[in-house]
């Protein structure tokens, strides 16, 4: 079988065949490659709210997204937002999972509230709800929810401490030592290194995150919209994650600029900083240094 030859440079047509279909073959593997999307094992999609709902709704501050496996079941994931900006784009992961070591997946409802005193408990009164019609399978995107239902049971009443008895007069007591934690809180002061200060400025998102010295999801994380550092922060009772969970003990702090806005595994563009060792509940005075770049 003869070889045609290309008409300006005799190099034979055939080769430019082969040339061809391997370079087709590599931009359609590179186009696949780019894709930017969330990843395979995660729910997506966007949160809105109703128009109807008043403008108190909007300046709630807290927003928990769930997903919830069934009616008495703990929910599969759960992220706890701090002044969120709608409509929200989300992204849920395994790495939101309340419960490590159960597998991510099967079908769930995402369900979206705007809590008003940061305790996901009962809907009542000065919280606001949506959900997502039908259940969905794990690896879904577009998983839209609108935030239309207004809570209207009045918030349980906190019960009275009773009355203490009447001291008895006993034997001196030495004095009490001063307590280690001045608080059920921890406030300090985040920098940014030198080196990073410039791509800093281009993060849109802070996360400040602290977990117990035990594996599993965040003890209570903070969530900041264009911080500007120095920034002084707070973390307490009120960003915990799970409830029922006490803010107490030791705890590691990590201040996250996250370039996507979503608390998952970092990715490029994300820097990060650590306070030394673990941090006591009550802490004052913390210094946790931004100096590492994804």
């Amino acid at each position: 079988m003869s070889l045609f030859y290309h008409r300006s440079n005799n190099i034979p047509a055939a080769f430019y065949k082969m040339y061809l279909t391997l370079a087709l073959v590599l931009l359609a593997g590179g186009a696949a490659g780019c894709d930017s999307g969330p990843p395979k094992e995660s729910i997506s999609g966007t949160i809105r709210l109703s128009p109807s709902l008043t403008s108190k709704a909007r300046r709630t501050r807290t927003l928990y997204i769930i997903l919830d496996t069934g009616p008495g079941r703990p929910p599969l994931a759960v992220q706890r937002l701090i002044r969120v900006k709608f409509p929200y784009e989300y992204v849920l992961t395994k790495d939101d999972m309340m419960f490590r070591g159960r597998p991510f997946s099967g079908k769930v409802r995402v369900r979206a509230r705007l809590d008003s005193d940061g305790r996901a408990g009962p809907l009542v009164r000065g919280d606001y709800e949506g959900k997502n019609p039908a259940p969905v399978s794990i690896g879904a995107r577009n998983v839209d929810v609108l935030i239309e239902t207004a809570g209207t049971a009045e918030p349980p009443r906190r019960a009275k401490r009773p009355a203490a008895p009447p001291k008895r007069p006993s034997a001196p007591v030495p004095p009490a030592r001063r307590p280690v934690a001045g608080g059920p809180d921890i406030s300090g002061t985040i920098k940014i290194a030198p080196r990073l200060a410039k791509k800093a400025a281009k993060v849109p998102v802070l996360f400040i995150i602290a977990r117990t010295e035990k594996p599993g999801p965040p003890l209570a994380v903070v969530k900041v919209a264009n911080p500007r550092f120095p920034f002084s922060f707070t973390i307490s009772s009120r960003d915990v994650m799970v409830p029922g969970l006490r803010f107490e003990g030791r705890v590691r702090i990590t201040a996250r600029l996250d370039a996507d806005g979503n608390a998952g595994r970092p990715v490029p563009g994300d820097m990060e900083g650590r306070a030394p060792g673990l941090v006591p509940v009550g802490a004052k005075g913390v210094v946790i240094t931004v100096d590492r770049a994804y």
